[in-house]
C-alpha cells in the first residue's frame, strides 16, 4: 500500500473509497485484484476496509460517512452517542445530516436533511465529520423528557464541551424544523443565560405586556426571524415593516468574550441590511421601552 493512502486510511479508521484510491493512481482492475486477494474488505458501496484494520464503531460511523459521496456528518443520535451525551440512548441506527437533495439510502443508516448547515456547525471527531456538540444538543431537542434533557445539558456544560454562546447562535440560525421540538431548548436557555429571550420567557412577556398597557399599534412580532448574509437571525420584538426591533441584552450570555463578537458581528449585518436595533436591559423602565417603540413607529 502507498504511503499517502497508510496514512489517509490511518485518519479514516482504516478505511479507503473508490475515488480515493483512483486519486492516487490505482485502476479499477487493480482495485478488483486487491478485494480478491484480501487486501482491501468491501464495507460500503465504495468504501474498502484495509487488512488488518480493526473494526470499531467509529469505523462503522466513518464507513456510512464516507459511502454517501456528499456532505454527510453523522448527527443525531449517533452524534449524542460518539461526544458522550449522558442520557441518551440509541437505536443501532447511524444517524447521517445532510443538505443535499439525495436520500441517504443506506442498510442501517438513517438520514437527516437540513436546509440549515453551515460551516461552524459542523467539526471533526478524531478525523470523523460530525455535527458540534451544540448542533447535536439542538437536533436532538425533545427526545428526552425535559428534566433528562436539562441534566445532559448541563454535565456538556461542566465538561467544558458545550458553549452557551455557540448554543444561541446555533438556535438562532437553525431552521424550524417540524420534526424537532423547540420548547425544552428554550427553556434551557431561559433558565440558564439570564436576559436570554427565546420566546416566552418572563423578559418578553413583560416587555410585551408593557407595549399592550400602552396601547402600541401594531404589537411586535416576537422572535422575528430574518435572513441576512447568508445567516439566519431571530429578533425579540419586531416590526418588520419599518425594520425596527427591540433587543433584550443579559450579563450572562452578551458579557462573554465569545457572545461579545457574535453580537457585534450580527448587529453589523442587521444595520447593513437597513434593521435599527435598540437594546434594552433589566433595567430599562416600561416608559423608556413605550418611548423606543413609539420612536420606532413614528408616533
Amino acid at each position: 500500500m502507498d504511503a499517502d493512502l497508510d496514512r489517509l486510511g490511518g485518519r479514516q479508521q482504516g478505511l479507503l473509497t473508490t475515488w480515493q484510491l483512483l486519486a492516487a493512481g490505482w485502476t479499477r482492475p487493480r482495485i478488483c485484484r486487491a478485494v480478491a486477494s484480501g487486501l482491501l474488505i468491501p464495507i460500503r458501496r465504495g468504501v474498502y476496509r484495509v487488512r488488518g484494520a480493526p473494526v470499531t464503531r467509529q469505523q462503522a460511523w466513518m464507513a456510512a460517512v464516507l459511502s454517501t459521496g456528499c456532505d454527510a456528518v453523522l448527527a443525531n443520535l449517533s452524534a449524542t452517542r460518539a461526544w458522550g451525551f449522558p442520557s441518551f440512548g440509541s437505536d443501532d441506527l447511524i444517524h447521517l445530516l445532510t443538505t443535499t437533495p439525495v436520500q441517504l439510502r443506506q442498510p442501517g443508516v438513517q438520514g437527516h436533511r437540513t436546509l440549515w448547515l453551515p460551516a461552524h456547525d459542523r467539526t471533526r471527531l478524531q478525523f470523523l465529520p460530525i455535527t458540534t456538540v451544540e448542533r447535536t444538543y439542538l437536533d436532538v431537542c425533545g427526545k428526552l423528557p425535559y428534566t433528562q434533557f436539562e441534566l445532559a445539558g448541563e454535565d456538556l456544560i461542566r465538561r467544558g464541551r458545550l458553549v452557551l454562546p455557540k448554543l444561541v447562535r446555533c438556535y438562532e440560525q437553525a431552521p424550524v424544523s417540524g420534526r424537532r421540538k423547540s420548547k425544552p431548548m428554550r427553556l434551557f436557555l431561559a433558565s440558564h443565560l439570564e436576559g436570554f429571550d427565546p420566546g416566552g420567557s418572563d423578559e418578553e412577556l413583560d416587555v410585551s405586556r408593557v407595549l399592550r398597557r400602552a396601547g402600541i399599534e401594531p404589537l411586535p412580532r416576537q422572535q422575528f426571524r430574518v435572513f441576512v448574509e447568508g445567516h439566519q437571525y431571530r429578533l425579540d420584538y419586531a416590526w418588520p415593516h419599518v425594520k425596527n426591533a427591540i433587543e433584550y441584552y443579559g450579563a450572562k450570555v452578551h458579557g462573554q468574550p465569545g457572545a461579545v463578537h457574535y453580537d457585534s458581528e450580527r448587529t453589523r449585518r442587521l444595520k447593513r441590511a437597513g434593521w435599527e436595533l435598540w437594546p434594552v436591559t433589566a433595567r430599562t423602565t416600561p416608559n423608556e421601552i413605550v418611548a423606543i417603540a413609539r420612536f420606532a413607529l413614528g408616533l
